[in-house]
């Protein structure tokens, strides 16, 4: 299928997902509850959106170093839509950094090509999984200064060390010619884009540096929002109160990878560190909301902005 044709039905399909996604997490989270969460916060909720609108141009940021050389194809305007849709969407999905870089990838195809749109996607995971893992060495320092050694303290410790092996060794494997030559043999009629692919996953360094910085300070922001967020809900909103979230956060996500928007993970991790944070239970579960609300605010505009299209004519396939 041509990169053109993929997108004519991706749209729908994305501006559906979204909508329903949304339906979903207001059932499940309660109107009731997410109406007076907004009414005790809302004066907060604009600052929080705009400091998520930050986390995703950290992200296309990120892509575009990914990208390499090849990143002056793609109009930064199609770059900044293609990762607000992925992001807004991705976020609620489960796998949330496979469907986001699904997305991504489709939507930028058309400008570098496939095999590249593919290898950047594949850059993204690795440097997602680096950038959390190193961000979760400060979460660690924040958590321990708070409360000491705790179950919260090591569980965020070896996240670090599970989350950057996994990266280094994802980048390695993809940019390893053994690998490449394994596959080419066995698929031959995939060796030409296998081949452009690896050549693209070697441009960048092993530890993808500069994606890998600029998903590491999205992590920074998202810190800050749950430093907002707990400011908004009548908590501590100090420096460690603020990386002692995110650290609970980068938890609750890697235990509920496989569950869209991590419904009840992310919600009861806060609800059982409330202690650590500095807050009542009753209080970090409206922190949890809270950032539920931002979710919904962006998944509504990814989804209309998917329906409505693009006036924009893309290229035709790139190989």
């Amino acid at each position: 299928m041509r990169p053109a044709t993929a997108l004519h039905y991706l749209r729908p399909i994305v501006g559906i997902l979204g909508l329903c996604a949304l339906a979903i997490i207001v059932r499940a989270v309660g109107v009731s509850a997410v109406v007076e969460t907004l009414r005790g916060a809302a004066a907060w909720l604009p600052v929080l959106c705009l400091l998520e609108a930050g986390r995703i141009a950290a992200e296309a940021t990120a892509s575009y170093f990914a990208f390499g050389s090849l990143a002056p194809r793609i109009p930064v305007v199609t770059l900044l839509r293609a990762h607000l849709l992925g992001h807004a969407i991705g976020a609620v999905a489960p796998a949330p950094t496979v469907f986001n870089e699904t997305i991504k990838a489709t939507l930028l195809a058309p400008f570098a090509g496939a095999p590249a749109a593919a290898s950047v996607a594949v850059i993204n995971q690795a440097a997602t999984l680096m950038a959390g893992g190193f961000f979760s060495i400060p979460c660690a320092f924040a958590i321990y200064a708070l409360g000491g050694e705790s179950l919260w303290l090591w569980a965020c410790a070896a996240h670090a060390v599970v989350l950057v092996t996994c990266g280094v060794g994802l980048r390695a494997l993809s940019r390893a010619g053994a690998a490449r030559s394994w596959i080419a043999s066995k698929v031959p009629r995939l060796a030409e884009r296998i081949v452009v692919f690896h050549v693209h996953a070697t441009e960048a360094g092993l530890l993808a540096a500069p994606t890998t910085g600029a998903l590491f300070m999205g992590r920074a922001i998202q810190a800050l929002q749950y430093g907002v967020a707990a400011r908004a809900v009548g908590g501590d909103a100090t420096f460690l109160h603020a990386m002692a979230a995110q650290g609970v956060n980068l938890l609750a996500a890697a235990v509920g990878v496989l569950v869209p928007g991590g419904l009840g993970t992310t919600d009861g991790a806060f609800t059982l560190a409330a202690h650590l944070l500095g807050v009542t239970a009753a209080r970090a579960t409206s922190l949890a909301l809270l950032m539920r609300c931002v979710q919904i605010v962006w998944l509504l505009i990814a989804s209309v902005l998917a329906l409505l299209g693009s006036s924009r004519r893309t290229p035709g396939d790139v190989r």
